[in-house]
């Protein structure tokens, strides 16, 4: 135990020296660091303070630019709403000539369209064909119009409106009924009617707009219209026939059937009417015939007779009268003459008797002719009539969509109408004449009748007065 309290005593001995020893040396290391840290504080402090001013300066540098980058920001804010509302207006102007623009455009190619459109119906794009390339690509949209274009779009417009009211003559291509081409000088009235000018003749044109060339009808047109068109282009007048149908016209008058084409195709009841017609004619050509000889006896036969019966040269009266044994007014005459020697009221009586016996003959085929006048447009309303109801007939069928199909079978029909009132209307001016005729023709006879009587009377008078002197000298 002893000796675990010496080891004890000596350690802790041996320890606090050594304690002692550490201890002095760490208050030393101590006083050292201390010393080390006052400085190092007081260098920190003044660094600190140091940097104290600094930031201190540039805190109010930072506060002067805060201040100032507020007023800044206020004016760009402002200058953003000014800038903002500024854009607003320009966006809204923009839109509004985008819209004009966009307006200008569609106009310009609605133009455009409207003008190509006419161009390819117009015979001038004959003489132009360039024109319409461009007002294709200004109507397509695929380029958008300049000022050019639209300088170019009006000189269109002014071309085309200047050469509707000019006649000229221009050189283009002619396709001919035999399909060859050729150059030709053709003469333009307008966009209403194109010739082509030969050395021989002039024949309207057709314009084909998917060629942009003219073309000569399948058939020529009548003589008469082309005579018209030479005496125009000789400058022998000032009238022209002009197509304002656009080639309807022309195709029209090519398609025109003739008078006999019309009579096939007015249907049977045709036939009857046109034989007559012919019936008529040939009647009313002999009764005119006949009547101008009957009118040229009566004046100059009973002209002279009375004169000869004015010399009581008797024998020579009774000559004439026996050369014609058929003409009324011979056969008048013979009675009277043979009668002469009787007294005036038998005389008269056997006058007027031979007159009204030429009567039947003066109006032979007359009351026939008459007849026919009344029938030919009877039998014309006949052939409409029926035509119409075959017309109504194919309309119950096929219905009313094919407005051709009812005017063809209606103009069908009407041919028999119009067929008879042509037959009729001549028939019965005839037929009037005629009848005025005969009566002219027995009013003539009537007076020279009674001329002739006066005459064989005044003779039988003279002779009486002259038997009665001798009878008294006696």
């Amino acid at each position: 135990m002893k000796r675990i309290l010496i080891v004890t005593a000596l350690c802790l001995a041996f320890a606090t020296t050594a304690w002692t020893a550490d201890l002095r040396q760490a208050m030393e290391s101590a006083e050292t660091a201390l010393a080390q840290r006052q400085a190092t504080d007081k260098a920190s402090r003044t660094r600190i303070s140091g940097d104290r001013e600094s930031l201190t300066r540039e805190i109010r540098r930072l506060a002067g630019d805060i201040k100032r980058l507020k007023a800044q920001a206020i004016d760009e804010t402002k200058r953003g709403e000014t800038l903002k509302t500024r854009i607003t207006d320009l966006t809204e102007r923009r839109n509004k000539l985008d819209k004009e623009v966009g307006r200008i455009v569609a106009i310009v190619r609605t133009a455009a369209k409207n003008l190509r459109d006419l161009s390819l119906a117009s015979p001038f794009s004959a003489f132009t064909p360039e024109r319409l390339a461009h007002l294709e690509t200004l109507a397509d949209g695929t380029q958008f119009p300049g000022l050019e274009d639209l300088t170019s779009l009006f000189a269109y417009f002014t071309d085309e409106i200047a050469r509707c009211s000019e006649v000229a003559i221009r050189t283009a291509s002619v396709t001919g009924r035999d399909g060859i081409s050729r150059e030709l000088p053709i003469l333009s009235a307008g966009p209403f009617m194109t010739l082509a000018v030969k050395e021989k003749d002039t024949e309207p044109l057709l314009y084909d707009a998917a060629t942009l060339s003219f073309k000569e009808l399948p058939a020529p047109p009548g003589r008469i219209f082309r005579w018209r068109l030479n005496r125009y282009v000789q400058g022998k007048t000032d009238t022209l026939a002009l197509d304002l149908s656009a080639g309807a016209a022309l195709d029209h008058l090519r398609r025109t059937p003739s008078f006999v084409e019309r009579i096939q195709n007015g249907g049977p009841l045709v036939w009857p009417i046109v034989l007559i017609g012919l019936a008529g004619l040939f009647i009313g050509l002999e009764r005119t015939l006949f009547l101008k000889k009957v009118h040229d006896n009566t004046d100059n036969t009973m002209g002279k007779v009375n004169e000869l019966a004015g010399y009581g040269q008797w024998e020579e009266c009774d000559l004439i009268v026996k050369e014609q044994k058929t003409t009324p007014v011979y056969n008048v005459l013979r009675k009277g003459l043979q009668a002469r020697g009787e007294r005036r009221q038998v005389l008269e009586t056997i006058l007027q008797e031979a007159i009204l016996k030429e009567l039947p003959r003066l109006e032979r085929f007359l009351p026939f002719l008459g007849m026919l006048g009344a029938v030919a447009p009877l039998l014309g309303l006949l052939g409409t009539v029926t035509g119409m109801i075959d017309t109504f007939e194919v309309i119950h069928i096929a219905g009313t969509g094919d407005p051709r199909m009812m005017s063809g079978g209606i103009s069908t029909a009407l041919i028999t109408t119009m067929l008879g009132l042509a037959v009729a209307i001549p028939i019965m001016l005839l037929h009037t004449v005629l009848n005025r005729r005969v009566e002219h023709i027995i009013g003539d006879m009537e007076e020279k009748a009674v001329a002739l009587t006066n005459i064989v009377h005044r003779e039988t008078i003279g002779c009486c007065a002259q038997g009665c002197t001798k009878q008294a000298r006696a």
